[in-house]
């Protein structure tokens, strides 16, 4: 086996809350030289940045996962991966097809910016990103994994989780990996959520400024891939999860 050093959860100028600098090329070079080995671009109920992302990481030999933070109808936030930026695009559709009619208020909630592979602002994405879409938690699981991908609840100790919106996690979802924010302690988190003991904890740097790109755990894996990756949300096989301690 082998440890990956990994950030999964982190937002480029696509989210309206991403800083203006987290471009695609900067994103990745602040990742090299933080020694990330595995990234994952997760932009808000868009994926508009990936193929960008793809582009750079080729040229500095860092591995991608295709992501994207889907904003389920109960306004729980959820990461979702896949194996390809082909399904990641067909699940893209899917939650454009599913956003309201609302266009982006700029002004209140951030530009929405996709960028073209010179790294420069291309155009801007209209859909209101900031909104919830209209899958439910369980809907957006299921289509998640009918394209080959996996799904992890977003941050679990604030807001827009699954224990802020419903207080628990439903068990027919059968998750085995959630994540809780980079500042939160597994050990405190547990004394107030002693239930959770039985899932494998995921942190990430959940990055909107270049100067928080950071990994927070390692993969344990045979060798980079999809069925890698996704055997080590799942826990098999002795793949695994494994917070750096800080």
């Amino acid at each position: 086996m082998i440890k990956l050093k990994a950030d999964l959860h982190l937002h480029s100028v696509l989210s309206p809350c991403g800083d203006l600098l987290m471009t695609p090329a900067e994103i990745i070079k602040k990742a090299k030289k933080e020694k990330i080995d595995v990234l994952a671009l997760t932009d808000h109920n868009s994926a508009e940045n990936v193929e960008v992302l793809q582009y750079y990481a080729e040229q500095y030999n860092l591995k991608i996962i295709p992501a994207m933070e889907a904003e389920t109808k109960e306004e729980i936030h959820i990461l979702c991966y896949f194996p390809d930026i082909k399904s990641l695009l067909n699940w893209q559709e899917i939650i454009y097809n599913n956003l309201s009619d609302q266009e982006n208020d700029e002004d209140f909630f951030g530009a929405q910016i996709k960028c073209g592979y010179d790294d420069e602002y291309q155009s801007k994405i209209n859909y209101l990103l900031a909104a919830s879409v209209n899958l439910s938690l369980e809907k957006v699981v299921e289509k998640v994994k009918e394209l080959g991908g996996i799904a992890v609840p977003s941050h679990l100790d604030r807001k827009h989780s699954i224990i802020s919106q419903l207080g628990f996690i439903p068990p027919e979802l059968s998750f085995i990996t959630v994540e809780i924010s980079k500042n939160t302690e597994p050990k405190s988190f547990l004394r107030q959520f002693p239930n959770f003991n039985e899932f494998q904890f995921m942190q990430n740097s959940d990055s909107h400024y270049l100067k928080e790109i950071k990994a927070y755990q390692n993969l344990i894996v045979e060798k980079f891939s999809f069925s890698e990756f996704k055997k080590a949300v799942e826990k098999k096989d002795g793949r695994k999860i494994e917070l750096i301690k800080t």
